[in-house]
Formats: structure tokens, sequence, C-alpha cells
């Protein structure tokens, strides 16, 4: 993964980091669902440590969010691509991207 924002519980409690967005990020040449298997893989190798995981995967341009929930079999639900050169889906883009950051103790680790 080329980003990974997380949770970081408190010292007390498990050292497990909930994993908030798993970001995979691909060449501006590239069609982001290039990158939806690596982002799958990442993101269900999260859930051995929770029940849910936002991913997103992007070419800079245009950004696709997947939500992947812990079961038998797992699941994944694709959401509509927000893009920065629709109006309203650039709208959308940054009021999900402000959403995550609003969360509480988050930080971002690169890879």
């Amino acid at each position: 993964m080329d980003v990974l924002a997380v949770n970081q519980p408190d010292a007390e409690l498990a050292a497990a980091q909930f994993w908030i967005l798993v970001v995979e990020a691909k060449n501006s040449a590239i069609d982001p669902w290039a990158g939806l298997p690596q982002l799958l893989t990442y993101a269900y190798k999260s859930l051995q440590q929770q029940s849910s995981v936002w991913g997103l995967t992007t070419n800079g341009r245009n950004y696709q969010f997947v939500r992947m929930t812990r079961g038998n079999p797992c699941t994944y639900q694709i959401l509509p691509e927000l893009n920065l050169i629709d109006r309203e889906r650039s709208l959308l883009l940054a009021q999900v991207l402000k959403a995550i950051c609003k969360l509480q103790y988050v930080q971002l680790q690169l890879a």
C-alpha cells in the first residue's frame, strides 16, 4: 500500500492499530481499477484485527472508494467513482477526505 491512515489506540489498550483507510496509488496514466486487487489484499489482511475497513485506489484524478467487511465470505462494496474533473464529484471527494481527516487520533503511515 502507498498510504495507510490509522487510528492509534490508547497505549493501555491492545497494540493493534485500527486501519481507517488503505490507499493504493497508481500512475496517472493507469486506470485506478488496476489497483483494486492489491487494495483488496491489504484490506482483507486488516480484517483479522477489525470488522471492516475503507480502501481507496487512485491515479490522482480518479478516486475509487471501497468498503470491505469481515464475514463468511468477506464482502466489499464499491462506491461511485469520484474525480477532480466533474465539479459535483470533486466536491464529494473533498467532503469524504475532510471527514476522514476529522477522525480522532489519525496518523498517516507512508509505505
